[in-house]
C-alpha cells in the first residue's frame, strides 16, 4: 500500500541519483529506469496525471521510477500506486523541501499558486518565484541530477493576440496579469540555473483540460449553471489553443528521459506542449462537454463585440479597487479574462515533438470523452459539475 505520512515523519534513503540509467527494450527503444522521483503539486490537476503517467506498467512506460515521492500542501490520492510516497509540505518552507529532495533523481516541479486575480502579487511571488528559488537550491543541495519545471503558454501571453508563436517568442513587455508575471519571472530562473550539476528544462502547456481540471471546463460549468453567461465574448473568430492534461503529463516523462540522458537535447530549453488537434473558440471548444452535461451555451449569435467587454472588465476591476479598502471583491470578467477568450491563442508545438520525442498519446476523441466521463460522474455523485 502507498504511504502516505507527513514530512516530520519521512526518513528518507540516502543520495542514489548516479543510480538512474538508460535501458533498452526488446524493441530498441531508449526506457528510463530511475530509482526516485520527487514530484511537487502531484496532489493537484496535473500531478495526478502526471502520477498516473510515471505509474505505468514498465513494459509502456517512458520512465518506470521504483518510487514516486509527492511533495504538496494537501496529502495525494495515493490509492492503486504501490510505489508512491506522499509528503505534506509547502515548497516556501526550505528545510521540508530539502528533506523531500534528498537522495532523488529528479525533480518534476508542478506546484505553482494559479490565480488570475484573487490571490495578492506577493502572495503570487512567493509561491511561483520563491517557491521556485527554493526547488532550485534543494536539488542543488541534495544534489538531484536533473529538474522539469511546469510553466504555462501565459509566459508569451499579454494584451495583443498570439499567434502560433513559437520558443523564440518574447515576453511581452507588460504582462496583464501577476500570475503571468511570476510564472515567467520562475521558468527564466529555472533555465538560469542548468549548468553542469542540475539539468534543467521548462514545459510550457497551453490551456489544459482533462479530469480534475478546476480552471477552465470547471469555470465555465459554474458560469453556465449559475445563469451568469447571457452571451458570448467576442465575435467567435479568435482560437485557442488547448491540450489535454494526459498529453501534458507524457510530455513531462519524456522530458525526464531527455534530461538525464547524455547530451541531451532538452537541457536548458523551453517547450509549447500542444495537441494535435486544431485550436478553435473558446467556446466552440466548450460546447460538446457543456452540453454533454446537459447545460447549453449562448448561440452564437448572442454574442458581445470584445471592445465593449473590454470596457466592462475594466469598470468592474476598478469597482472592485475602490471597494478594496472595505471589502475585496474579486469580479469574474476583468480585462485580462475578456483578452484569454477573445485574442488568438496559438501556439508552434514542433519543437518538443522534434527535440522530446513528444507525440501526444491521446486524440481528441478520447480526450474529450475522459474529459465528460469524469465530470458526469461527479454530476452523478451529487459534486458542483
Amino acid at each position: 500500500m502507498a504511504q502516505v505520512l507527513p514530512m516530520a515523519d519521512v526518513c528518507l534513503a540516502p543520495q542514489t541519483s548516479q543510480e538512474s540509467r538508460l535501458v533498452v527494450s526488446r524493441t530498441g527503444a531508449e526506457k528510463m529506469s530511475v530509482e526516485r522521483v520527487l514530484l511537487t503539486g502531484g496532489a493537484g490537476f496535473l500531478g495526478r496525471a502526471i502520477l498516473r503517467e510515471l505509474s505505468k506498467p514498465a513494459a509502456v512506460a517512458v520512465c518506470a521510477p521504483k518510487e514516486v515521492r509527492i511533495f504538496d500542501l494537501v496529502r495525494a490520492d495515493t490509492a492503486g500506486h504501490a510505489n508512491v510516497v506522499s509528503i505534506t509540505g509547502d515548497i516556501c518552507d526550505y528545510p521540508a523541501l530539502l528533506r523531500a529532495c534528498q537522495g532523488v533523481d529528479i525533480v518534476l516541479h508542478a506546484a505553482s499558486l494559479v490565480d488570475w486575480g484573487q490571490a495578492t502579487s506577493q502572495r503570487l511571488a512567493a509561491v511561483n518565484i520563491g517557491g521556485t528559488d527554493n526547488v532550485v537550491r534543494a536539488c542543488r543541495e541534495a544534489g538531484v541530477s536533473a529538474l522539469v519545471y511546469t510553466s504555462t503558454m501565459d509566459v508569451v501571453c499579454g494584451a495583443s493576440p498570439v499567434v502560433y508563436a513559437d520558443e523564440t517568442a518574447p515576453s511581452p513587455a507588460r504582462f496583464t496579469n501577476e500570475y503571468a508575471r511570476t510564472k515567467a519571472a520562475a521558468e527564466q530562473r529555472v533555465l538560469r540555473a542548468h549548468g553542469s550539476d542540475l539539468a534543467t528544462c521548462a514545459l510550457r502547456p497551453c490551456g489544459m483540460f482533462g479530469e480534475f481540471d478546476p480552471y477552465h471546463v470547471e469555470n465555465v460549468l459554474r458560469i453556465v449553471r449559475e445563469g451568469s453567461l447571457p452571451f458570448r465574448l467576442g465575435n467567435g473568430k479568435a482560437s485557442f489553443q488547448h491540450v489535454y492534461v494526459g498529453n501534458v503529463a507524457h510530455a513531462h516523462a519524456l522530458a525526464l528521459r531527455s534530461l538525464l540522458s547524455p547530451d541531451s537535447a532538452a537541457a536548458g530549453q523551453a517547450y509549447f506542449i500542444t495537441d494535435d488537434f486544431p485550436a478553435i473558440n473558446f467556446f466552440d471548444f466548450m460546447q460538446p462537454i457543456v452540453e454533454a452535461l446537459g447545460y447549453a451555451l449562448p448561440p452564437r449569435s448572442r454574442s458581445v463585440p470584445y471592445p465593449v467587454m473590454l470596457t466592462v472588465g475594466s469598470v468592474l476591476e476598478l469597482f472592485a479597487w475602490m471597494c478594496r479598502p472595505f471589502v475585496r471583491i474579486n469580479p469574474t470578467l476583468t480585462r485580462s479574462s475578456v483578452r484569454f477568450v477573445c485574442h488568438e491563442h496559438t501556439f508552434d508545438g514542433s519543437k518538443a515533438r522534434r527535440d522530446l520525442g513528444y507525440d501526444p498519446i491521446y486524440g481528441e476523441a478520447e480526450s474529450l470523452s475522459r474529459t465528460i466521463d469524469y465530470f458526469r460522474g461527479r454530476q452523478a455523485a451529487g459534486l458542483a459539475s
